[in-house]
């Protein structure tokens, strides 16, 4: 690790003004950096939640002008340049100077990856053909939305979280709607099993067709404009008014890959402060392949609040390093009435059950080598508060830990 930064005549340069970006800059000011702060940002909003675009922004006209991440000004009160709609396409690390497409090259002294991620694609199902929607940003989410006013059968391509709700979504509008998952289960890399077919059986309960275990095997556009003819793995064709492809994400490591930093499939490779194999560069949020000190290993996380930590914890190691990122993984999703919270690992060896899921409430241990690692909770906000605190505990009792009647009690 280099110097840390404290002259004002230094310049910090921060490439993607989602939150992961935002919460560098100003831990960057509230650090005391008195020097230049530069936030790059491809798309021409201020930064704004992500989360609420597959959610209220589709449900609700006009939501998406409560979305801002900061308040009006703040940016420009904490003395952060703003280059909005800007694209950075290469990363001159001997002169120090990151290049964008208008030509504009900035100087730094540190720069700041949070480029984030983009969206998987399928060819048969391109970005931008009429009727096929990708949703990762604000203007992908205000185009469903235009979509979705019109009815129809949405067809929803992948059932992990960002498709789920999406569904929710469209049954809320009163859309019919296709679930098309290749795997066995609903959300199978971020939710346990027994939360996965809890969240099953609302979707079926709410009108949701979800086919599992096919796959889109061709597509065509359909007599109708925008409409699409799907044929599935299963020999079935499906007829839709349009479709959403939600088949995970990629890392953007491109700029820091040309560049020659250290990058894997997985995202940048970076340190428990978040710097890069160049000291001058760092990584934050979900691009980067983060040392986890909690854990004693390096990982990647796709969460909102794993963006928001990890790029306040860069920006003040900028500044001000003190010990390295060790927060546990953590996310939500909200799908009709129902709140999942997950903390810690959302999967285990062993899962244990703590309450009724046909009452709608309950929350999932989920143990590993006999260790709580993480736990879910569906509905139960207030029992998570005291549930949380037990990650990391070995539970004596398993039968005591699924029983809502006995008080949650971990010997040493």
């Amino acid at each position: 690790m280099i110097e840390p930064l404290a002259r004002p005549d230094q310049s910090v340069v921060i490439v993607g003004a989602g939150l992961a970006g935002l919460r560098a800059a100003e831990a960057v000011r509230e650090a005391g950096f008195p020097g230049r702060v530069v936030l790059v940002g491809e798309e021409a909003h201020e930064p704004y939640d992500r989360p609420p675009l597959s959610k209220a922004v589709l449900q609700e006209e006009g939501h998406e002008r409560g979305i801002a991440l900061s308040p009006e000004g703040a940016l420009a009160g904490l003395g952060v340049e703003l280059r909005l709609g800007r694209r950075a396409v290469a990363i001159d690390r001997k002169a120090r100077e990151v290049e964008l497409a208008d030509g504009e090259r900035i100087a730094y002294d540190r720069l700041v990856l949070a480029t984030g991620s983009r969206v998987r694609a399928l060819d048969i199902l391109p970005p931008g053909a009429a009727g096929v929607h990708y949703l990762r940003g604000l203007d992908d989410a205000l185009a469903l939305r235009a979509a979705l006013k019109t009815g129809g059968r949405l067809a929803v391509v992948g059932g992990g979280v960002i498709g789920m709700e999406v569904a929710a979504s469209a049954r809320a509008l009163g859309c019919e709607c296709v679930v098309i998952e290749a795997g066995p289960r609903l959300m199978a890399r971020a939710a346990a099993p027994a939360v996965s077919t809890f969240l099953h059986k609302r979707h079926l309960a709410e009108g949701v067709d979800v086919r599992l275990g096919v796959t889109v095997a061709a597509a065509e556009p359909s007599a109708s404009p925008g409409a699409w003819r799907l044929r599935l793995s299963s020999g079935e064709t499906i007829e839709a008014q349009a479709v959403v492809v939600g088949v995970g994400v990629s890392p953007n490591i491109d700029l820091a890959r040309d560049c020659g930093l250290e990058v894997r499939p997985e995202g940048v490779v970076v340190d428990g402060f978040g710097a890069t194999s160049d000291p001058a560069v760092y990584a934050a949020g979900e691009v980067a392949l983060h040392l986890n000190d909690l854990y004693g290993r390096h990982d990647r996380q796709e969460t909102w609040a794993h963006a928001a930590a990890h790029g306040q914890h860069v920006g003040e190691a900028l500044v001000s390093p003190t010990q390295a990122y060790r927060q546990p993984p953590s996310y939500w999703s909200d799908q009709y009435d129902i709140n999942l919270q997950v903390t810690g690992l959302a999967t285990g060896d062993t899962d244990v059950v703590r309450g009724d899921p046909a009452l709608g409430r309950f929350l999932v241990f989920h143990l590993a080598g006999g260790r709580i690692e993480g736990v879910s909770a569906v509905n139960a906000v207030r029992e998570l508060r005291t549930a949380k605190r037990l990650i990391g505990a070995c539970p004596a009792d398993l039968e005591a830990l699924a029983d809502p009647a006995r008080e949650l009690k971990i010997e040493a």
